[in-house]
């Protein structure tokens, strides 16, 4: 299947909340590529990698609030290139 690359930049209440480490571990269980990383204005930026329908359940769990204790007010994304090297799902350090 075709894999597709997405960008999401999340703001609310998403740092400090455990929010990277349960995207981790939700990206993990349902097959995407890509990482999440803080960043410096406070939100939390998620590249994805798969197919278009592990795209859209990401999309769907963030519609839905995320993980607990984060508070997402808003979110928007872009289509972005698949980044062949990234093999997994991982954090990065903040940007």
């Amino acid at each position: 299947m075709r894999k597709i690359g997405r960008n999401y930049y999340i703001y609310g209440r998403v740092q400090g909340v455990g929010f990277r480490y349960h995207t981790l571990h939700w990206g993990k269980e349902h097959g995407l590529y890509g990482y999440v990383y803080n960043r410096y204005d406070g939100s939390v930026n998620i590249k994805a990698f798969g197919t278009l329908q592990q795209i859209q359940q990401l999309e769907d769990w963030l519609k839905a609030g995320g993980p607990v204790g984060a508070k997402i007010e808003y979110y928007k994304s872009e289509e972005c290139h698949v980044e062949k090297e990234v093999v997994d799902f991982h954090i990065r350090h903040s940007l």
